[in-house]
């Protein structure tokens, strides 16, 4: 297979999976996400992708809008009780701005490309903002760069973010978001002569806990946090 040939859908791919997983740029958040499932339909990687694909251009059919995007988003990633994280170093280590962060930081180095903190609010190791850069390093043919942004942080860590939205009962669309990111993820295994990591269900992190009950626990202290700076008993 010429992998070169697809450089066009790998981007597409990326950059409306980022879309979907940010927040900001919310003058243009996920207006010409019916034209990028539209597209992708048309060149489906993977047969059994259609239904996820249906389902979703449906949605935006029926709502002439992507406000039941907005609106799960919402609830899944913003909520102030048990939000999934969305930051590769949170994933990875149950904190912000660990490790994590640093790779991207020194991979962006590398490049040409800066986050423009004004429109983008998250940070650099955001799950959005990572998928967002893999599409222009990809549109770019910057392969080098690309390999390492996904071997050094998405490759570890993509199944656990996707497996809390599975996991959530508020997931609806995005529950077929995650299953074609999940099948998208192992395309890009087999274009980066990469393998899928092991599952260590016990990992510990942090005064020997598991990385769930930590992240239950550090996700917990957080929304407590927030509670009360907002004055929420």
């Amino acid at each position: 297979m010429d992998i070169s040939k697809l450089k066009i859908a790998r981007s597409l791919y990326y950059k409306c999976l980022g879309e979907l997983f940010t927040f900001s740029l919310s003058g243009q958040r996920l207006t010409h996400l019916n034209e990028y499932l539209s597209a992708m339909k048309q060149g489906l990687f993977d047969e059994s992708l259609a239904s996820c694909f249906d389902f979703l251009l449906e949605n935006l059919e029926k709502t002439q809008s992507p406000k039941d995007f907005y609106e799960e988003y919402d609830k899944l990633f913003l909520t102030l009780k048990n939000a999934i994280p969305i930051t590769f170093s949170y994933i990875e280590e149950g904190f912000e701005n660990s490790k994590a962060l640093l790779n991207v930081k020194q991979i962006l180095a590398k490049s040409s490309l800066r986050r423009n903190e004004k429109n983008f609010k998250e940070s650099e190791d955001s799950v959005g903002f990572c998928f967002l850069l893999m599409s222009e390093f990809i549109k770019e043919e910057n392969n080098d760069l690309a390999k390492e942004l996904f071997a050094k942080l998405i490759n570890k860590n993509i199944d656990e973010f996707l497996k809390l939205i599975f996991e959530n009962q508020n997931a609806n669309l995005y529950k077929q978001v995650a299953l074609i990111a999940m099948a998208f993820m192992e395309f890009e295994r087999f274009c980066f002569e990469l393998e899928k990591p092991m599952t260590i269900s016990s990992k510990k992190v942090q005064n020997d806990l598991s990385r769930s009950e930590f992240l239950r626990r550090e996700s917990n202290k957080q929304r407590r946090a927030r509670e009360k700076s907002q004055g929420i008993s």
